[in-house]
């Protein structure tokens, strides 16, 4: 018997929790510099929206994982060793689209929380009462844009890339150097293609309607290319990347060795 994607989900949910905790200063950072505010040099303020970003890190991990091998189960019809590349990244990006929903959400209270210094429970209190419960979609299309490109370089061109070295350069690379180059080319992938639409997004929720400008996607893409030309839409690139390739490393490590646990117990039954 394979893994079922519900246990896939759960894998997913301790994959991400496990990568916040590890990762979440690169989130603080990474928004100060997209927002234009000073990077907060107190660790303690690096980690603020830490518990928001587990509570939502974990079933957006969750949702991928568990999305992708529906995808591939019912939608495709075949089991992970079938599926050909192009199948691999299609279904990873469908994950990534359908995360967003969760994603973009509980991204929105973070930022604020972490502009305001206000706990989890007061910030979403502030925001609902601010704003009402019709502006948490603020930011969705370009968090949609940005998962499906995120999952698909970690869940679709990471595993993909990698099988291609272990089955072409066999002999040919040291020890563990296909999981090295698959890892830093699909976090790598994954961070600079999706970043444009991350970047737009920070900025529709952190000024919300405070400024015209950032009032719609297109109007926020204009005021950013103004700014500073195509360039500025990767501002904030580095921490993020930084993150990204590591999260494609922590997360496909949880994933493979849980994996491969589950079926080896399933093998003695």
């Amino acid at each position: 018997m394979t893994v079922t994607p519900l246990e896939h989900t759960a894998i997913g949910a301790f994959g991400g929790a496990f990568e916040v905790v590890l990762m979440q200063p690169m989130v603080g950072i990474k928004n100060a510099l997209q927002e234009g505010r000073p990077i907060p040099t107190n660790p303690v303020h690096l980690y603020r929206g830490l518990t928001m970003n587990i509570v939502s890190m974990a079933p957006i991990t969750a949702s991928q994982f568990g999305t992708n091998r529906v995808v591939q189960q019912l939608l495709l019809g075949k089991p992970d060793g079938e599926l050909t590349g192009g199948q691999k990244f299609f279904s990873a990006g469908i994950a990534g689209a359908v995360s967003a929903f969760i994603a973009s959400p509980s991204e929105l209270i973070i930022i604020h929380q972490q502009k305001s210094g206000r706990s989890l429970s007061a910030e979403t209190s502030h925001f609902m009462k601010t704003y009402g419960i019709s502006s948490i979609g603020r930011g969705l299309l370009p968090a949609i844009g940005r998962e499906s490109l995120y999952a698909a370089g970690y869940l679709g061109l990471f595993p993909v890339l990698k099988d291609f070295l272990d089955t072409k350069y066999k002999d040919d690379l040291p020890a563990g150097s296909s999981l090295a180059i698959a890892g830093i080319t699909g976090g790598v992938f994954a961070a600079a293609c999706s970043h444009p639409f991350d970047t737009s997004k920070t900025r529709m929720q952190a000024f919300m309607y405070s400024k015209p400008e950032y009032r719609t996607l297109s109007t926020t893409m204009a005021t950013i290319y103004k700014e500073g030309g195509i360039l500025r839409f990767w501002k904030g690139l580095s921490p993020r990347m930084f993150r990204i390739v590591c999260a494609t490393f922590i997360l496909n490590y949880v994933r493979t060795n849980a994996v491969a646990y589950l079926e080896e117990q399933r093998k003695d039954q």
